[in-house]
């Protein structure tokens, strides 16, 4: 997720000082290249030109110690992420580490695959009305729950009413706004009613936090969560593990193949990758796109990295100064070139966007609408503006997300010619919601793919979108009526003429600055068999097994 800290603490190491444009942009780099090497031999990784950016965030990771707990069982799979989990309701979760826990723990009425083809999961089959304005699911017969409680269509009931009831403030509730009624005329049988025709009902049933709890226990989904999932909890220790063991009664027969699931917290990168070659852990998620390479060349270890639709931006909050100032907006849009970004802070591994909606989607307006960098237009803007000395702001960094570190440092030096004075803090990821979310005037996050370009974009655009909420409080009139007359569409000629106007309405008016489409890597020890880097950036981990 994403937002304001109120005390964020500032960036210890030395950052770039110089503007970041031709031969200064050399220099600079040149300048941080003893720093950058020192860095990489702590690492125990080659220095790279594209590395050097990282070098101006390098914290003193291996001052840690990482631990080594004896392993309970030899097919108990070990993932390295990132941070602790702020909740254990799979309907309020927010992070991609908690996200990780839902797909293991929980189903929903349909799943995605690794190729972004929908099956099914708790519905076996589904039909829908001609209008598509009525959706019919039929559940499997014989699912439990891990407390030996049959699934029937009430569960499904309860669910989605609670998701959509605006007192749980479910961060996906606004992605099933069309949603009017939901009943279960049987116990195997569900039934919603829309309130518009909607053709992509199946593929968002497949979302990472709408999953099917016990209608007869959600209080105690924070502390002791239920699901029907692969794997069962047992426990979570905040800063150090959440671990999970077979399901038995699971319904697919012969599945999940591991004993158990353990998710260890582990904050700082090198320390992830260290444990992993040296076989402490045996999953690294969330791998920097600067070190596939580099793992992957380390024996007894691959990485792999696949493109996404994934984004991450400079979120900027619409309600408060600076940024309440159309202008301003549109200076930082023309203050850096996006494909300097996405060199120095992907590696090459991106693609450049100004929505969710990525360069790879037939609805994608072309890049002919992005604003080409113009620090001479920005400057004059923001003198429009009132700032004719240009603007020194803070920009949050989320401390345990690597590539955003590096975009936070890489905006500070690309936007100076435009006369944006970035200063970089840091502040633990797990504090964003709380903290910065929809509060800072200015920080770095992102969201990552969805199912479907509505799931996309109308949550996190639309003036009403439950997560424009905690993003930059978005209003545009223009990007409602396209949004909304998408949705309604059935016919996909219609709505990409929709969605381009949408994009084109963002261009004029922009929210924030959408940096760009990254691709997701992770990597494994190569004795795990059966596991795959999935685009939606969670693990189908039914089939995996441990040689």
């Amino acid at each position: 997720m994403i937002g304001a800290v109120l005390a964020p603490h500032p960036v210890g190491s030395a950052l770039l000082a110089e503007p970041w444009h031709g031969t200064q942009r050399r220099q600079a780099l040149s300048a941080h290249e003893n720093n950058a090497r020192e860095f990489s031999k702590a690492k125990a990784m080659p220095v790279t030109r594209r590395t050097l950016i990282a070098s101006s965030i390098a914290i003193s990771t291996m001052a840690q110690a990482t631990s080594n707990p004896a392993r309970a069982a030899s097919s108990v799979l070990r993932i390295g992420i990132s941070t602790s989990l702020n909740t254990l309701d799979p309907l309020i979760t927010t992070l991609g580490d908690e996200y990780i826990y839902d797909i293991l723990v929980f189903n929903g009425l349909t799943r995605m695959r690794e190729d972004l083809s929908i099956e099914p999961d708790l519905a076996e089959s589904w039909s829908s009305s001609e209008d598509l304005t009525r959706w019919t699911f039929h559940l499997r017969r014989g699912v439990k729950f891990h407390n030996g409680q049959e699934l029937v269509a009430d569960d499904v009931v309860a669910t989605f009413r609670r998701l959509l009831d605006p007192a749980t403030a479910a961060p996906s509730r606004s992605q099933y706004g069309m949603v009017a009624a939901v009943s279960a005329p049987d116990a195997a049988t569900v039934v919603f009613d829309l309130s518009i025709p909607y053709s992509g009902l199946a593929d968002v049933m497949c979302d990472r936090q709408v999953k099917i709890t016990p209608r007869n226990l959600v209080d105690q989904l924070k502390t002791s969560p239920i699901g029907t999932g692969p794997f069962k909890f047992v426990s979570y220790t905040p800063g150090d593990r959440v671990v999970m063991t077979r399901n038995p009664d699971y319904f697919e027969p012969g599945l999940p193949k591991l004993n158990g699931v353990e998710l260890r917290i582990i904050p700082e990168m090198s320390v992830k990758i260290a444990a992993l070659q040296a076989g402490d852990i045996d999953v690294v998620w969330d791998l920097p796109l600067d070190q596939v390479q580099t793992v992957s060349a380390q024996p007894g270890v691959r990485a792999e990295s696949v493109p996404t639709a994934s984004w991450d931006a400079a979120v900027m909050n619409n309600l408060i100064p600076p940024f309440n100032d159309l202008k301003v907006r549109q200076a930082f849009n023309l203050a850096a070139d996006r494909k300097d970004i996405i060199e120095l802070t992907l590696f090459g591994q991106g693609v450049q966007t100004i929505s969710p909606i990525p360069p790879t989607h037939p609805f994608y307006a072309g890049d002919q609408i992005i604003p080409q960098a113009d620090p001479s237009a920005a400057r004059k803007l923001l003198a429009e503006a009132g700032h004719p000395n240009g603007l020194t702001i803070p920009i949050i960094s989320p401390v345990g997300r690597p590539t955003r570190e590096r975009l936070a440092v890489t905006l500070q030096q690309l936007v100076k010619p435009a006369g944006f004075d970035l200063q970089v803090q840091r502040a633990p990821y797990s504090t964003f919601p709380a903290e910065v979310s929809g509060k800072a005037p200015l920080y770095v996050d992102g969201f990552f793919q969805r199912p479907t370009i509505d799931a996309a974009t109308y949550p996190m655009l639309h003036s009403t979108g439950s997560w424009n909420a905690t993003l930059w409080h978005y209003n545009n009139p223009d990007v409602d009526h396209a949004l909304e007359a998408a949705r309604r569409a059935g016919d996909p000629a219609v709505q990409k003429s929709n969605y381009v106007t949408m994009q084109k309405a963002m261009v004029a008016n922009p929210p924030g600055y959408f940096a760009y489409c990254m691709n997701f890597a992770c990597a494994f020890r190569s004795s795990i068999v059966g596991i795959k880097t999935h685009p939606m950036r969670w693990f189908d981990l039914r089939a995996t097994t441990m040689s």
